[in-house]
């Protein structure tokens, strides 16, 4: 048990640590741009850290939200 604690410590150092999800889905995190998106807006469109109907107008400034 040991050693498989020890292999697995050194392959989380040459790969690195495992990203979370913030959303708590168990989805992968979406990218764009080089940030985190919590929510990815396939029906609506992204609004702020939300989605909103494609035919509306956001009024919220960037968020988190990304279009998918």
């Amino acid at each position: 048990m040991k050693t498989l604690l020890i292999v697995a410590t050194a392959i989380v150092g040459l790969v690195g640590p495992t990203e979370i999800n913030p959303c708590g889905s168990g989805a992968a995190m979406a990218y764009a741009s080089g940030y985190a998106c919590c929510k990815v807006c396939k029906k609506g469109k992204a609004c702020g850290d939300s989605c909103i109907a494609r035919d509306k107008e956001c009024h919220k400034g960037k968020g988190c939200a990304c279009n998918g």
